[in-house]
């Protein structure tokens, strides 16, 4: 019977019939030896089928990751088993990883020059330096226009015909990477492609360059996009050898491969990250086998990984205040608003999402009357015209999607004028601190009082726990909030008017034990059914409470007076997506489900003030790896906003009728301000970090 490879290699394309027709023949000969009685054949084909435990394994001495990867990566290319994607849920490992293969082959090049070529390289100077010394007689020579030169330079020029062109070994030895200490496929790829790639990429990320000229990449959501796309474009090209990556290849980016690998057991490695990212391995009409790869993780859960269901993907409410205004933003730029209009009906439908008819209703009432009122919030927040067009700020609202609602309240507190009453650059980035850099201290009395004598005794000068916000900040949000409320208590009420028109039942039934009380039956009086049925025909004017939440005397009114964004519609009557996305509700006293309010880490705060990533990781207790991925998403932040504010500047400028300079002037220099000294800090303590 032929292998995988001789049955399969031929095909460009693997079709199913020809995976069923393999199948049969694997039966067959397995058929053919039960009835043959060829017992020792079968008892060793069952024992090399045998499950695997960690009883079966011998485990060698713990390496370090460095050394560990580097035997992983040549092990791999010994094998023919590149090009490989190793997955990582950390970025620093990541770029760690990458760095330690590309360390190895630097210091294995240097080590040939000096050993195994150093008299070829040797050899090759000396003739590189007669050529030198001949061409520059040939200058000196043209200088001169007698006769007796003139043949000189004959001679000269013919001499240097004579002499043998450096081939590309030779240049390689000279002046390049020597194929030996390279993983990159030189021979096999779009040159063309390849030098423009590096060439465009080589301002911004000139060590991701070097590393990939190497055959070695890293990708995450840090790297900027041309390195992503250098990386993404390289690999499929069959260049660049070996990927080092989180999550960001995992899915929707087509990068296949012929072995994938696993780096490191993680919280966040489950059934469904591992089935999406070994997808990659094996991709038809590319390599006729897959690979999958374990690194550093433990055999059980390796078992758990590959036995597991996937978990059922379910829809979620698909879409939100920026989604919506972003929508508006396609519709007003378009050239052919028709078509932009019809774009938008398809993201607002959700046509894709498979689920029962309950939630299917559930989620188009949702939508469209979550619009609705969402154009109304709009429109109160001066964002939207009564023409549906986005005005004011509305521009830097969508640039900051990634971090709503922190995006609302920020265009919120600058079109009131916040920024104007407070001229304290501490004052001002503590508000950006909060609304920007959600991170919670989970300490005990006991840790508290460990922490605060362990400051004492170093001398720590961080401030670790924000500090209360002021009184104008809260009355700001307090007011920015009551609009939330005002308009969204609407929605909710309709929303759930709209449900219980269709007599669904769906409110009278248990979460867990599924037990019905919509019956019209006749309850005995003081008994459960009783008195939810009864609560229930007094519930006219509190419809959107849940009948069982309302037997302890919760009204619609107190709900919407004490809400609370972290328990959602946990007492409504229906189900609904209530988080910060759909309904902006801020919370800046970040109250958990038991309305008890958490202490935030003050990293963002002590960087502006102190610069220092090592007090961060000492005093705030941030971890390494996570550092400069929360300081860069708040440089991006502060970046955008001035960004934004100088166009907007440039573009009142250019009006010929009044305009609002006279706002966003003062606006400008304090926010800028602010983004200067952060912006100054960043780039001391990252040098070689890639430019937003």
């Amino acid at each position: 019977m032929p292998t995988l490879t001789q049955y399969f290699s031929p095909d460009w394309v693997v079709e199913q019939n020809r995976c069923n027709n393999y199948s049969k023949l694997v039966c067959n000969q397995f058929n053919g030896l039960i009835e043959n009685k060829e017992n020792s054949l079968i008892d060793a084909i069952t024992t090399s089928l045998k499950p695997i435990t960690s009883e079966d394994i011998e485990y060698l001495e713990p390496k370090s990751i460095a050394s560990l990867i580097i035997d992983f990566i040549l092990t791999l290319k010994e094998k023919n088993l590149l090009p490989c994607i190793v997955f990582s849920d950390s970025r620093y490992l990541c770029e760690r990883m990458a760095t330690t293969v590309a360390k190895y082959f630097e210091n294995l090049e240097a080590q040939l020059r000096e050993t195994k070529y150093k008299n070829q390289i040797e050899t090759l100077r000396k003739h590189v330096k007669i050529i030198e010394k001949i061409q520059n007689k040939v200058k000196s020579n043209k200088l001169s226009k007698s006769r007796k030169r003139n043949q000189d330079l004959e001679m000269l020029e013919e001499e240097i015909n004579n002499q043998t062109t450096l081939s590309r070994h030779e240049q390689q030895l000279l002046y390049g990477i020597l194929d030996e200490s390279t993983l990159a496929n030189r021979n096999g790829c779009d040159r063309q492609l390849v030098d423009a790639m590096l060439k465009r990429t080589s301002k911004e990320n000139p060590r991701l360059v070097g590393y990939m000229r190497r055959g070695v990449a890293y990708h995450h959501a840090e790297s900027n996009n041309k390195g992503r796309m250098a990386v993404e474009a390289l690999f499929r090209n069959r260049y660049v050898q070996v990927v080092f990556s989180t999550a960001t290849l995992a899915l929707g980016i087509h990068m296949p491969t012929k072995t994938v690998a696993f780096v490191r057991e993680s919280i966040y490695l489950d059934a469904l990250q591992y089935r999406q990212a070994s997808g990659r391995a094996g991709r038809r009409g590319f390599d006729v086998q897959g690979h999958v790869v374990f690194v550093d993780i433990p055999l059980s859960k390796v078992s758990h990984l590959i036995t597991s269901a996937i978990p059922n993907i379910r829809g979620h409410f698909p879409t939100n205040v920026t989604f919506l205004m972003r929508l508006l933003q396609l519709h007003s730029n378009a050239v052919d608003s028709k078509n932009a209009i019809n774009r938008s009906l398809i993201a607002l439908q959700y046509p894709l999402i498979a689920q029962p008819p309950i939630n299917h209703n559930l989620i188009d009432a949702q939508t469209r009357l979550h619009t609705l009122f969402t154009l109304d919030f709009l429109y109160r927040l001066n964002l939207l015209d009564r023409h549906g067009n986005l005005i004011g700020l509305a521009g830097l609202l969508t640039h900051l999607h990634y971090f709503e609602p922190a995006n609302i309240v920020l265009v919120y507190l600058m079109d009131t004028q916040y920024f104007h009453l407070v001229s304290d650059s501490i004052e001002i980035m503590t508000t950006f601190a909060y609304l920007f850099t959600y991170m919670l201290w989970l300490i005990t009395r006991k840790e508290d009082a460990e922490l605060n004598e362990k400051r004492q005794e170093n001398k720590y000068s961080s401030e670790l726990f924000l500090p209360p916000v002021s009184q104008e900040f809260r009355k700001h949000v307090d007011t920015y909030n009551s609009i939330v409320k005002d308009v969204y208590e609407c929605y909710i009420e309709n929303i759930t008017k709209y449900l219980r028109s269709m007599n669904t039942g769906q409110e009278e039934v248990l979460p867990l034990s599924n037990t019905s009380f919509a019956q019209q039956s006749n309850y005995d009086n003081g008994t459960f059914e009783y008195n939810l049925h009864y609560h229930q025909s007094q519930q006219i004017q509190n419809l959107s409470i849940s009948p069982f939440a309302s037997l302890s005397g919760l009204t619609h009114e107190f709900f919407m007076s004490h809400y609370n964004s972290t328990i959602g519609s946990w007492d409504l009557a229906y189900n609904l997506d209530l988080s910060s996305k759909i309904v902006p509700y801020v919370d800046i006293d970040c109250r958990d489900h038991t309305n008890i309010a958490y202490y935030l880490n003050s990293y963002g705060l002590d960087f502006f003030k102190q610069g220092s990533e090592a007090s961060l990781i000492t005093e705030n207790g941030l971890s390494r790896a996570d550092t400069y991925d929360l300081l860069f998403n708040l440089h991006l932040v502060l970046s955008s906003v001035k960004t934004s504010l100088e166009v907007i500047i440039e573009n009142e400028n250019q009006q010929t009728t009044i305009n609002d300079l006279a706002i966003f002037l003062p606006l400008y220099k304090s926010l800028s301000n602010i983004q200067n000294i952060f912006a100054r800090n960043f780039k001391k303590q990252y040098p070689s970090r890639n430019q937003i």
